[in-house]
Order: structure tokens, then sequence, then C-alpha cells
């Protein structure tokens, strides 16, 4: 019962979260502020990322080993965990503060998240082996965490790199800002984001392709739950964000550019 009440909570976080986030602003990054409650950076980035493996592992393992394809997927979850909690704050500068409610929030996320991911794979039927739609997921997984990484090697070099003359530069509450350029950044202000939305439905595709479940809904599937809540969360922050940099860099910043879907949003 309370895995059903959790499955619950997060669908309703995906139908109202994304009107209230349009409207403000997680105060965290270039969108945070001055606070007595603001917390260490990196530091409450890795505790609160590593809470969603921990929790994937514990429930995934709670019925004893599990066959090798979902052992597999169990993997990729922790590689994306991996390189977000442990190598990407190892790489890039000290991060900006975080307000202790951002850490909060995603601590619960990230626990009911792992919780309903883990035990949806653990409670799988016999699971299929050399699926095509689970060669197409796991391509497109790859895909996307090329792609994370790809352009938050881009913002980490933005970040320890001298501007150039006359290069528009906007300093901000803990950092300096710069415009960034190539790959995806020349169609969209956030492609990290959109290709960590690639990436994980490219898991929810290898998931319900290869673990057997009884037939249901769409949003009674944490796999595919989880993508609709990355995106309900995540976009509104990148419009918000977008219309943050227009704002700070005036005509400078590229006016064909969208927040996170190219030509479209």
């Amino acid at each position: 019962m309370p895995l059903v009440w959790a499955l619950r909570a997060m669908q309703a976080a995906a139908v109202l979260l994304p009107p209230v986030l349009l409207v403000v602003d997680a105060p965290f990054g270039k969108l945070g502020r001055a606070s007595a409650w603001n917390v260490h950076g990196n530091g409450a980035w890795m505790a609160m990322e590593l809470v969603a493996p921990c929790a994937l592992l514990a429930n995934a393992y709670a019925r004893g080993a599990l066959a090798w394809p979902t052992q597999a997927l169990v993997a990729l979850f922790v590689l994306h965990y991996v390189n977000r909690a442990v190598y990407q704050p190892w790489r890039n500068p000290p991060r900006s503060p975080l307000h202790l409610s951002v850490v909060l929030s995603a601590m619960a996320f990230n626990l009911v998240n792992g919780t309903l991911l883990g035990a949806w794979l653990a409670h799988g039927g016999t699971t299929h082996h050399g699926s095509v739609w689970t060669g197409v997921g796991v391509a497109l997984f790859a895909l996307g965490l090329w792609g994370n990484m790809h352009h938050d090697a881009r913002l980490r070099r933005l970040r320890i790199g001298a501007p150039a003359p006359g290069e528009p530069v906007v300093q901000g509450r803990a950092a300096t800002y710069r415009i960034p350029r190539g790959a995806l950044f020349e169609w969209v202000s956030y492609p990290n984001y959109l290709c960590e939305w690639i990436e994980w439905s490219g898991y929810a595709i290898a998931c319900v392709s290869s673990v057997p479940h009884t037939r249901a809904p769409w949003y009674d599937y944490p796999p595919v739950l989880f993508v609709v809540l990355e995106v309900a969360v995540m976009l509104p922050r990148a419009v918000r964000g977008h219309r943050w940099y227009h704002a700070q860099f005036g005509a400078a910043y590229p006016a064909e550019r969208r927040a996170a879907v190219p030509y479209i949003v």
C-alpha cells in the first residue's frame, strides 16, 4: 500500500508542479538568492543525488538476486547517478550554494523515485532477452548520457576559461556567466536537459520492453512516470532560465535559440 500512495503522489506532482514552477524559481544556480538557509553547493548536490541509486539498489535487491537483463538496467541507472553525483562535482568548479528547501525536496523526490523504480524492477516477470525495443532504449540512453556529459563539459570550459576580448559577461551572485556556444547550444539554452530527457526516455523503453508486468495505464509504470516528472520539473526551469539569459545578455543572446526543444520551446 505505501508504494501505491507513493505512485499516486508522483502522479499528482507531475500535474501540479509545472504551473507552479512556471512562476516560482527554485532557488539555486543562476536563479538562486542569498539566504541563511543556503548550504554548501557541491556537498549538498552529491548528498541529494546519491539518494536515488541507494533507494533503487535497496529495493531492487530486496527480494534477492535479479536476472542479468534486470541487473543491466539497474547498472544503467547507477551509471547515470555516478556521473551526476560524483564525476560532475569532482570535475566542475565549485557549485553555487543550494537552498535547503531544494536539497530536501530533491532528496524526497529521489527517495520515492528510486524506491518505485527498484520495486518495479524487482517485481517484474521473467525478463525478455534481446528485444529490439530494448536495444533501441539502451541506445537512446547512451546517446542522452553522452549528450548530457558533452554539454556539461562545454559549460565547465566556460566557467574555468577566460572570456575573449569583448565577449559579453554577466556576474551572478556566485558565478560568472557567458553565452554557451556549439553543439546543441546553437539551438537551445538547455541542451543538457533535452539530452537527459532522451536518456530517460530510452531507459523507460528498455525497462518496459524487457521487464514484463501486468498491463496498466502508462502513468502507472514508474520508468515512464519518471520521464514525465523530469519534463514537468525541468521544462519550466528551462523556460525561466532562458528568459534570464535574454534579460541579462539582451541583444547579444541569440534570438533564434529556444529554451530546451529546438524550434518548439
